[in-house]
């Protein structure tokens, strides 16, 4: 085998013995388990939960999220992009690939965006 596999199999077995040696001395080592038939109930800051459980949660600030991060990934990406051809002879096909990578991310943003009714702005 090559030294990276090798490498690899040992930190494998490292990981594997150190995860179920663990698990193993925390259940010979640990604090006994006690039952009480507080675990059993839900804990909502000292009330009794009443009611039903679902509610309507608002998912705008995940949207915001998604649409930062698809944005990010996209200027990060056109960034290294810019750096590697920044010596070209022909400006114009990078550019047009810039342009054309761009507008197919921020369809696709909006494509995946189509079905929020709800908008924070």
């Amino acid at each position: 085998m090559e030294a990276g596999v090798t490498t690899f199999l040992v930190f494998a077995v490292i990981a594997a013995i150190f995860g179920i040696g663990s698990l193993l001395a925390n259940h010979l080592l640990g604090a006994k388990r006690r039952q009480s038939y507080l675990q059993r109930t839900t804990y909502e800051c000292g009330e009794e939960a009443e009611g039903e459980a679902q509610i309507d949660f608002p998912t705008q600030h995940y949207t915001f999220a998604i649409v930062f991060v698809a944005v990010d990934v996209l200027g990060f990406i056109l960034a290294l992009w810019g750096l590697t051809f920044r010596g070209a002879n022909s400006a114009w096909l990078p550019v047009f690939v810039a342009v054309a990578f761009t507008a197919l991310a921020i369809t696709g943003i909006y494509y995946a965006l189509s079905g929020e009714k709800r908008w924070v702005v």
